[in-house]
């Protein structure tokens, strides 16, 4: 995407990105909640979007990349008798967030173009 419509719409872009690995990352959090030894996962990011807000390089949005790690949630009195951490209410809430902040960025990005449509109709006529 990112096709000159300005810096809001590439912040938006980017947290669809990171919503949709999200959502994948706790769908599989999910899947293995039953498996011996499974540790959560979680995907790191808003500490280099934090970074790069404040160091005012919201250009670099494109070069900011997502990771998916072992989550640094302290879980340690959440493992079972098996060693799995996974806390299926955690992550059914997690799903929950991740879905409304996916809904939230979508209606954001649709005004957006919504109103970059209204301006291009508005010069023509």
């Amino acid at each position: 995407m990112s096709i000159g419509i300005g810096k809001s719409a590439a912040l938006l872009e980017k947290m669809l990105d990171i919503s949709s690995i999200k959502h994948k990352v706790i769908a599989n959090n999910i899947a293995n909640v039953n498996t011996p030894g499974y540790k959560k996962m979680d995907v790191s990011f808003a500490d280099q979007l934090e970074k790069a807000l404040n160091e005012g390089s919201v250009n670099k949005f494109n070069a900011l990349q997502p990771k998916i790690v072992i989550s640094k949630e302290d879980t340690s009195e959440s493992v079972r008798n098996d060693g799995n951490n996974v806390d299926m209410d955690k992550e059914v809430s997690s799903l929950v967030k991740n879905t409304l902040s996916y809904n939230i960025y979508t209606q954001l990005l649709s005004k957006k173009f919504e109103g970059i449509k209204s301006a291009i109709e508005n010069s023509r006529g």
